[in-house]
């Protein structure tokens, strides 16, 4: 029999939840109520997002149920529906926590800890992305996995997105308050013959902030599939920045796929896993010029490491996958021989 296998994400995407599923031959589940995205908002928010997923898993009955946190509350609603699978239907279904940075390190989800730790000992296994969070976790005596992102699949490239100016970064963005958004504009200032093209959804951008862009920053809003993907091929480089000194960003996933070299920031998990073709600064104006100015300069032979560098983490990432295959097989939750394992 083949298990049914259903990731759930309460937000509106995630490539990671994507390459999961389809290496675990199951589906994404998403759930987000853009309608109420105001801070005020946020608990009507979530109490909407758990009665949909809840639906949802009546709805399709999953065999195991893989799930995003932060927020909280997703691995909590998923965790408490398979418990009542268990007790008043006689049918075991397992979870599996994907824990972002986020929920070991923003200290907006630092109350939520102790209840982490208690949906971790119920979970098979609790999946992270850096060395802290695997530490605690091995502190709280529960099974972890230290899995970066997998390889996303890009669509083809269908704009011309990315060709206007005659040196042309990529800088990978949803607004996110862990960007910094204003040293990257004041590092645009500096390079007045590069053009910048900022993603994100153009409405998330601070009106102070909007006032401040430079006539060679082009906000390009939030895009998907292959007119995304044209702006990464189509420029010279990428920029992808974070103020959080944990996060490994998807961009960086993305430049890999796409072949093309990166400014990152100097944090111990970005420079523990991309270490060739890839320019760690500061986020600072001057540092971030800098790192753009020098990406274009050497932009052939840092692409030749960037391919180097997919080669090396791929292979990485295949032995914590097969181990984290491997559990799924003792526990009986999936056949080995139907999972995908990633290949270069």
């Amino acid at each position: 029999m083949h298990e049914k296998v259903i990731v759930v994400v309460w937000a509106s995407f995630s490539p990671r939840a994507r390459t999961l599923a389809e290496e675990l031959g199951g589906q994404v589940s998403f759930h987000y109520e853009s309608r109420l995205e105001r801070v005020w908002l946020k608990p009507l928010r979530w109490l909407m997002q758990g009665w949909t997923t809840w639906r949802m898993l009546e709805r399709e009955q999953p065999d195991l149920v893989l799930v995003q946190t932060p927020p909280i509350f997703a691995p909590l609603v998923v965790s408490l529906w398979c418990w009542l699978q268990s007790r008043l239907m006689d049918r075991h279904v397992s979870y599996v926590i994907d824990g972002h940075t986020g929920a070991f390190h923003y200290p907006s989800w630092r109350w939520s800890l102790p209840l982490l730790r208690l949906l971790s000992r119920g979970a098979v296994a609790t999946l992270v992305t850096d060395e802290a969070a695997l530490h605690l976790l091995k502190r709280w005596q529960v099974r972890g996995f230290l899995l970066i992102d997998g390889l996303p699949r890009l669509q083809p490239a269908v704009s011309a997105i990315g060709t206007e100016g005659e040196a042309r970064v990529a800088v990978i963005s949803i607004f996110s308050p862990t960007e910094p958004i204003c040293e990257i504009l004041a590092a645009a200032r500096l390079l007045p013959h590069v053009t910048f093209y900022l993603t994100g959804e153009t409405g998330k951008l601070a009106p102070a902030l909007r006032e401040q862009v430079p006539t060679n920053v082009r906000l390009t809003g939030f895009l998907r599939g292959g007119c995304y993907t044209a702006l990464l091929k189509n420029v010279d480089g990428l920029v992808v920045l974070s103020r959080e000194a944990h996060d490994l960003s998807c961009g960086a996933f993305e430049a890999l796929v796409a072949e093309q070299p990166a400014v990152v920031s100097n944090g111990p998990e970005m420079r523990r896993f991309f270490t060739q073709g890839f320019i760690h600064v500061e986020n600072t104006p001057t540092a971030i010029a800098d790192g753009v100015q020098f990406m274009l300069n050497e932009r052939l032979r840092l692409k030749e490491q960037v391919i180097a560098q997919r080669t090396v983490l791929v292979n990485e990432r295949r032995s914590t996958f097969t181990a984290f295959v491997a559990l799924l097989a003792e526990q009986h939750l999936h056949p080995v021989s139907s999972l995908q394992v990633e290949r270069d």
